[in-house]
């Protein structure tokens, strides 16, 4: 895979809206090539990076997301996320794009119910009852055992780059860059000392223990409809995401 060339121009793939950013990669002296994340496609089919651009920048999550899925072997600059600078941030977007940031791999998992693959995760999975405020009992395994089982409204297992989002707003720990591990945190739990959990990147499983009412299964924040107690879904690492963090 292709490092960004320290102290030189580069061309940028710019994924997302925000003229402040693109103002600011061209103030670092690069070239802007505005694009969807189709455009990933070519270079990632064979592992080579696309001879048209070096780098990628997702402006917001859904930009971020969107490009992660789609298997880029160049790094990605994620900005106006949590874990990306701010898109008025020159001298962050410049440091990034000069090669003087750190470059970190991020996880992204397969999400599959029952042997069959749903989706990818980048940020969270999240399973939920589709009710507000009514509760459900979940369970975590490994692959040596149960982690835990508990009641709650939900549960959310996040990544490093998603420990900043739902995970946290529920009483989850944030993760710095390179962190090699998954956070595991019930939601709203009936047990008001219920545990958290971080564990290693293996695969993990979960599943509804009662069938007490319709529990959601939400990908990176995207419904993918409705979990049973009898069926299970596997979190494995399909993936990474070479990112930038300045």
């Amino acid at each position: 895979m292709r490092a960004i060339p320290g102290e030189s121009a580069v061309t940028v793939l710019v994924v997302g809206a925000s003229s402040t950013a693109i103002e600011a990669i061209e103030a670092a002296g690069h070239t802007v090539r505005t694009g969807v994340p189709a455009d990933l496609d070519a270079e990632s089919g064979d592992g080579d990076p696309d001879p048209d651009f070096e780098a990628v920048v997702a402006i917001g999550e859904s930009a971020l997301l969107a490009v992660a899925r789609r298997r880029p072997s160049i790094p990605v600059l994620p900005v106006d996320v949590p874990i990306g600078p701010d898109g008025a941030d020159r001298r962050a977007i410049g440091a990034a794009l000069a090669g003087e940031a750190p470059e970190h791999a991020s996880p992204v998992l397969s999400v599959s119910v029952d042997g069959e693959t749903i989706e990818r995760a980048v940020m969270d999975v999240t399973l939920v009852t589709t009710e507000p405020a009514r509760i459900s009992e979940y369970a975590v395994h490994r692959t040596n055992g149960r982690v835990a089982a508990f009641r709650a409204d939900g549960v959310v297992v996040a990544t490093p780059a998603g420990s900043h989002g739902y995970a946290a707003a529920a009483g989850g720990p944030t993760f710095v860059p390179g962190t090699e591990a998954f956070s595991i945190v019930p939601i709203a739990p009936f047990h008001t000392q219920s545990s958290q959990w971080v564990v290693d990147t293996g695969p993990l499983s979960l599943s509804v223990l009662r069938d007490e009412g319709e529990v959601s299964l939400l990908v990176d924040d995207t419904d993918r409809g409705v979990v049973d107690p009898n069926q299970r879904v596997r979190l494995e690492v399909d993936d990474y995401v070479r990112t930038l963090r300045p």
